[in-house]
């Protein structure tokens, strides 16, 4: 089974400019809004972004087309399902016919962060992390977020909680009562990672330069 990450660049929202704000406000007015209330012009782009991601890649013609879980995970019936992430310049969202539920995470590598690992990876994870410290810490974590996001649980699922290493051999890891899958890479200065409950075949990567809005 494949699924597909579409990515957009900051760079490309901010090129699209007006128009890329015009088309989030007509159909998504409340995320327009929740754009312009951020203080960073990269935060403000990425906002829009995912906007323009779900409108683009899964045809979504509104925001009242939108659902969100017990712990905010964003869904639409009658789509497939599909997932949101951001970090650095990127916003991605991934989705695949076939899937029931699916998570994605990307994070720019940035070695500030790794000091965080001893709070949120089992002493298994940690041992494996030795080897290449800032590279793994960020395989791990983009595995263990993207597993978070699809099981709908976000940090209510305590990241420390569960082992995330059976992915690095292809095998299922048994996660919060169910059985899932993962795969990931890397992407241009970032890592990112995709869960699902089938097994994921090679991710595949569409970078949306323009926009055509399917279904308008």
């Amino acid at each position: 089974m494949e699924a597909t990450i579409y990515a957009v660049r900051t760079d490309t929202v901010r090129e699209i400019g007006p128009a890329a704000a015009e088309k989030v406000e007509k159909a998504m007015p409340a995320r327009a809004a929740r754009a312009r209330r951020f203080l960073f012009e990269k935060d403000r782009l990425l906002c829009l972004g995912a906007g323009l991601l779900m409108m683009e890649a899964l045809g979504i013609r509104g925001e009242g087309e939108l659902r969100y879980g017990p712990y905010g995970k964003p869904y639409a019936p009658g789509y497939p399902a599909f997932s949101l992430s951001h970090s650095g310049a990127w916003c991605v969202l991934a989705t695949g016919d076939g899937f029931a539920e699916i998570g994605v995470d990307i994070e720019e590598v940035d070695a500030r962060h790794i000091g965080v690992a001893p709070t949120v990876f089992t002493p298994a994870e940690l041992a494996w992390m030795q080897a290449d410290p800032v590279e793994r810490f960020f395989r791990l974590w983009t595995w263990k977020e993207s597993v978070m996001k699809a099981a709908g649980l976000g940090m209510a699922l305590e990241p420390a909680s569960f082992d995330v290493l059976p992915f690095l051999s292809g095998r299922a890891a048994r996660i919060a009562g169910r059985e899932w899958h993962a795969a990931g890479e890397p992407w241009d200065n970032c890592i990112c990672s995709v869960c699902a409950d089938k097994p994921i075949g090679k991710l595949r990567w569409a970078e949306c330069r323009s926009f055509s809005f399917r279904n308008e």
